[in-house]
């Protein structure tokens, strides 16, 4: 195997990409912000930004996305199954217990 397919192989690998949590995003439980304490998202980033995003006009979905990538960024250098649990556990935790199931299988 090549370099380049190594390093392609290796980025299909990742779940928790950009694009995986922006589709995550729409699947939550909007306007619940119980989720995002309970990945530890300090709160008062947690307000900044939903209120950047009411100043702004934008939907829930958008201040979801925000706030997973958000989360994403701040656990920077964490293991990947660590990620994967880390959310598993606050999606269950939040009840939604239904996407957590899906994270169980990774």
């Amino acid at each position: 195997m090549t370099d380049v397919e190594d390093k392609q192989e290796n980025k299909e690998a990742k779940v928790l990409t950009d694009v995986s949590l922006i589709n995550l995003s729409r699947a939550v439980k909007q306007g619940d912000l119980q989720l995002y304490m309970l990945l530890n998202i300090p709160t008062v980033e947690i307000i900044r930004l939903k209120f950047k995003n009411d100043e702004q006009q934008q939907t829930e979905t958008g201040l979801s996305q925000k706030l997973l990538l958000y989360w994403k960024a701040m656990r920077n250098g964490a293991k990947e199954g660590e990620l994967i649990r880390e959310l598993e556990a606050a999606l269950g935790d939040s009840g939604q217990q239904d996407i957590a199931d899906i994270f169980s299988n990774f």
